[in-house]
């Protein structure tokens, strides 16, 4: 299978996946998907002007942030179309458009390099995760930062939680990353609940 043809499908199943859960999503997911809210009030503490979100769903994480800096610029890239529909209208301070991690043009969005671009429980779900962190890297302003909060591997829950845990995300093709592989990738990443959950951070190059 070739990489179009494999990007197309995993869209597909994107579609499949949040077609019907969208209008629930942001209720239900809150109980799981932890850390948001930390990344999220990390990022109002520091000093950024542009925010591209790479896989903003409902846009969730927009909005929050649209609230406490209605004066920045906002952009988000959306590989599913019926999300991307769901985000338009949540968001029309922001400028959000279809296309995958791996190859958007997330430098050209708003006509600025982004200070930061935000994973949101997103890059667990990307085809490729390292080129979509480089893709991103390459867009950012200088000095800018890649911010990923995601699932973790799990390293300090129970063995049988985590196994159970591992088994039902990978049924919905979702594949933590490993705290080595971020490394690897030029990254610094740490735990929170028990591994459950993993904050990470990329710098622009020099």
């Amino acid at each position: 299978m070739t990489e179009t043809a494999t990007l197309t499908e995993h869209q597909r199943f994107l579609n499949r996946y949040y077609g019907s859960s969208r209008y629930i999503y942001d209720w239900t997911r809150k109980y799981y998907l932890l850390g948001r809210d930390t990344a999220l009030r990390t990022l109002l503490t520091e000093d950024w002007r542009t925010l591209v979100e790479i896989g903003p769903g409902t846009g969730r994480n927009l909005v929050k942030l649209h609230q406490r800096r209605p004066q920045a610029n906002y952009c988000g890239v959306e590989a599913s179309d019926a999300m991307l529909e769901f985000a338009q209208k949540n968001c029309p301070f922001a400028r959000i458009v279809p296309g995958l991690a791996e190859q958007a043009d997330i430098a050209g969005l708003s006509g600025a390099r982004p200070d930061r671009i935000l994973f949101s429980y997103c890059l667990s779900m990307v085809e490729d995760p390292q080129r979509a962190l480089n893709n991103a890297r390459r867009a950012l302003a200088p000095r800018g930062q890649v911010v990923i909060v995601d699932f973790g591997e799990g390293e300090n829950l129970p063995s049988l939680f985590r196994g159970g845990l591992l088994k039902w995300l990978d049924s919905f093709r979702v594949h933590p990353i490993p705290h080595k592989s971020y490394r690897d990738w030029g990254a610094v990443s740490h735990s929170a609940w028990g591994g459950y959950v993993t904050h990470a951070r990329l710098t622009a190059p020099e």
